[in-house]
Formats: C-alpha cells, structure tokens, sequence
C-alpha cells in the first residue's frame, strides 16, 4: 500500500499540470479572440470542478463575444447554479436577453446587478424596465443612414479631417499580400478615407502603416499632427495591447516616424486618442491599474510639447465594465461608449456635460442612435449635428459598419432640485408622493421625497412636464414645468409649498 501511494500522488500531481497547460491554452485562444477554439478547450475541462465556474463564464463570455445571444444566455443561467457567482454575471445576462428584445425578463437580472452596485442616477426613480421604454420613445430625434463604404469586414472609428472622413478597417487592400491575424486569422486594421464626393474608399496614408492594426486615429485642429492607436512593438508577443503613437505631418505626407506616448508603463493598452476642441487635453481608454473597472476613461494636459500625468475622469464616468472611445465636441461636452452604465444592451453611447474640471452624470442618448447592440465611436462635426458612429446592429453588411446621423432635436436635461414643505410654518414634510408626467408621451416619473422633503430629477429641456404633489396629509398640489424654465438652466430649484387638510 505505502509503494502505491507515491504512485496516485504522482498521477493526480501530472493530471493537474496538465489540466492547468490547458486551462492556458483555453485563456489564450480567448485573450487572442479565437472564440470557437476556447469554447472547445474551456468545454473539455468544465468537469474538473476546481475550474467547473471559471470555464462556465468564460464559454459564456466566448458566446456573447462572438455574438451569438442564444448560447451567452444559456451558459450566463449556468453560472448562476454556483456558490461563488459573481454579480457581474446578471449585468451580461441582461445585455444578451435584450438582444432577443426578451425585456422584461433581461429587467429582472439589471435590478438586482444595479441594486448590488451603486445605483445609477437615471434608475433612481425608476425600474429598469421603465427606463428602458423611455429610451425608445423619442426616434424623431435622430436620422440614422449606413453608410454604402460598408462591406463584409469591420469598418469602425470614424474621424474627420478636412473634407475627409477617415476610418479604421480590415478589408483586405488591394493588389498586395494582406497578411492576417494569426490569432483570429482576420487580416489587420489599416486607415482608409472616403471624401464627401465619393462612394469609394481608399488606403489613407501609406506613411501610416505600421505591422500590425492600425486606427483608430484623431487629428489636432491645424491637421498638423495625428494620435493613432496602434499595437505596441515596446513589448515581444504581446501585439494584443494597445499604445497611442504619435505622427506630425510633413510636407506632403505623414511621417514615417512615430513615437508613443510616455503613459503606458505596463502591460495593459491605452487607446482610442481624442483631443478637445482647444488641443490643449488628450483623452483616452485604458485599462491600467488603478482604475474602476476594465478599459476606463482618462485625461492628460498638453502644453508646450509636454504631457502630464493620466488623470482618472473618476466614478461619475467610469464603472466596472468599460468605457471606451472617447469624443469632445465643440462645447466640451464628452461623448462615450460603455457596456455598464443603464442602456439597450451591449455597448450604448453616452454624453456628459462639462462640471469644472470634470464631468456630470452621463446620459444615454437612447434609441435610434443606440440599440440592443454594440454602438460606439460617435463623432460630431462642428455644427453638432452630423456624424458618423460604428455598430455591429442588425441589418449591416458585415461586423461593425459605419453609420451618419443627423441629430434634428439634440438631447439635453435639467438637474430639478425641489423642497416640499408646509406652508404654513416651512416645516419640511418627508415621503410625499411626485409624479412627474411627460405631457406629449405622457410618461409618468413617481418620487418619494426624502426625509427632508426633498427630491432630484433630471428632464428634458424641449419637453413641458405636469408635477402632482400627494401627500394623506396635505392638500394636492399641481404645477407646471415648461421647456422654456428648463432651457434657461442646467439646474433649476423649486419650493413647493402645501397646505395642511
């Protein structure tokens, strides 16, 4: 017996070693986006049941990935059978219900990710399911046109320069070797332009290519310098991370010389530059450590050739998920995508208003701009009212294709600060019932005010709006706020005072 249990030790010792080279090469196939060979490999070791959840989450996130809604949600429901189940789970569960328009039930699953996180501000006063019906009810706000440069591979991250519009693809180019990704044996991402008078793409700058993918990539105001995300060549095998190069004009043509910029000092990725309107602040994605959640939303000061320190734009902005291609339009309002904050699911674009140094909460620009699917990398011109933006929705002709959007009524809210109170002694009265009523959609808000009295509520400023104040105890009350009021300030304060039955 004593000579046999060296032996089992010895075997459970290799089959363990072994299992874990796997479980490897499963992370790397899914690291490297070969989602199909990491479903195989994640699925042979499911049984072991020291890897029995990891495996269920990742063939789960392989599933949803690879947009395939159907498979994410049948093995998302499996990793809600154990014990160790993270909360992030019911949040990508959601994302992929609302793919199949499964609403109500994808409502359930934000609930409970929002009630165990802090809650967003627009779910406040508001379930899921409500919230979720107010972004499809303004479609006269948008006119949205694929664009026909759209083809079968994936055209994303639009950017504007002079009469151009420039872009980030992997169609193959034409009359050379189009070398491929061998992780996803998709060829790799180069710049191409389309100018207003024409339906052709072509290669941007031949200057520009560098080995690998390339794009996307902003422009400083005097077109005298290019920020392009790149995949860093400062560390071997590790072409899967993400550097912002830098690229000045010369004469006729871009530079064939780049340098990165001094911000990433790891191993993680910093990407998708864009400068605000002065050129004086360059913001950017990273997933460096120290943030709040994966790929999160920083800023740098520019000045005299120099660059600060990456500053985080804080918890107002950046969550647990990811938040990525930033934009700033001409007001300094600051445009983004994220898969986290409340949306239709997937990646949804979000504006935030400027607040001193940073920015307010953010708001989703609902449908149809945003769907149930990936939509991202919004750009404005200096109108404000036409851009461009990628998405992955249904109806396109390949992965992410690219889309014009006429934005006929822009979006905006007011911050509504209000105090209830008896009129005769302005002793505030705590829990009184608000109902705020959208007149022309005829949408109804309900509020419990504070222990204070008080409540905070953000409306549109072109839509007029009915308040009902209850209360078991006080007289009724019913007011008025108009578009008017609400144009006229990002904050408006009221006084509501009743009177005692």
């Amino acid at each position: 017996m004593r000579r046999i249990i060296p032996y089992i030790l010895l075997l459970i010792s290799s089959l363990t070693l072994a299992q874990e080279k796997e479980l490897e090469r499963a992370d790397m196939y899914f690291n490297s986006f070969n989602y199909s060979k990491a479903i195989k490999a994640y699925q042979s070791l499911i049984t072991h049941t020291d890897h029995s959840y990891y495996c269920t989450k990742m063939i789960a996130l392989s599933y949803m990935k690879s947009n395939q809604p159907h498979e994410a949600i049948t093995w998302f429901k499996n990793c809600l059978d154990f014990d160790e189940v993270e909360n992030s789970i019911h949040l990508m569960l959601g994302q992929e219900l609302l793919k199949l328009k499964r609403i109500d039930e994808a409502s359930g699953y934000f609930n409970k990710f929002y009630q165990d996180n802090a809650t967003p501000h627009q779910l406040v006063h508001q379930s899921f399911s409500e919230f979720y019906q107010g972004l499809l009810v303004d479609t006269f706000r948008y006119k949205i046109i694929p664009l026909t440069i759209n083809s079968k591979y994936d055209e994303y991250g639009p950017s504007l320069i002079n009469s151009e519009m420039i872009f980030t693809s992997n169609r193959p180019l034409p009359g050379i070797t189009n070398h491929r990704d061998v992780n996803t044996n998709k060829g790799f991402f180069n710049l191409f332009a389309v100018d207003k008078t024409s339906t052709k793409a072509i290669l941007y700058s031949k200057a520009l290519q560098s080995k690998y993918n390339d794009g996307p990539i902003c422009f400083s105001k005097d077109a005298s310098t290019a920020y392009i995300t790149r995949n860093s060549e400062s560390v071997k095998k590790q072409v899967n991370a993400l550097d912002i190069y830098v690229v000045d004009y010369d004469k006729n043509d871009w530079s064939k010389s780049s340098k990165s910029l001094p911000i990433r000092k790891g191993n993680y990725s910093v990407a998708h530059a864009a400068l605000s309107p002065d050129n004086k602040r360059l913001y950017f994605a990273s997933n460096m450590p120290g943030g709040f959640g994966g790929m999160d939303l920083y800023v740098c000061a520019l000045s005299g050739g120099f660059i600060s320190q990456p500053i985080n734009l804080g918890s107002t902005i950046n969550t647990p998920g990811n938040e990525v291609f930033p934009f700033i339009d001409k007001n300094g309002w600051l445009y983004f995508a994220s898969d986290t904050h409340p949306g239709m699911g997937g990646y949804d674009v979000f504006f935030s208003k400027p607040v001193k140094e940073m920015f307010s909460s953010p708001f989703n620009l609902g449908y149809p701009l945003n769907t149930s699917y990936d939509d991202f990398s919004l750009i404005l011109d200096e109108t404000n009212t036409f851009g461009f933006f990628a998405s992955n929705r249904e109806g396109g002709k390949g992965g992410d294709d690219l889309y014009a959007i006429h934005i006929h009524h822009p979006l905006d809210f007011s911050v509504i600060r209000a105090s209830i109170f008896n009129s005769s002694d302005s002793i505030a009265i705590e829990e009184a019932k608000v109902r705020l009523i959208e007149n022309d959609k005829n949408q109804i808000l309900n509020i419990i005010a504070d222990k204070e009295g008080q409540f905070n509520c953000y409306l549109k400023k072109d839509k007029n709006y009915t308040i009902e104040v209850n209360h078991n105890l006080y007289s009724d009350f019913k007011g008025v706020v108009n578009s008017e009021q609400l144009q006229q300030s990002d904050t408006l304060n009221f006084n509501i005072g009743l009177q005692k039955n």
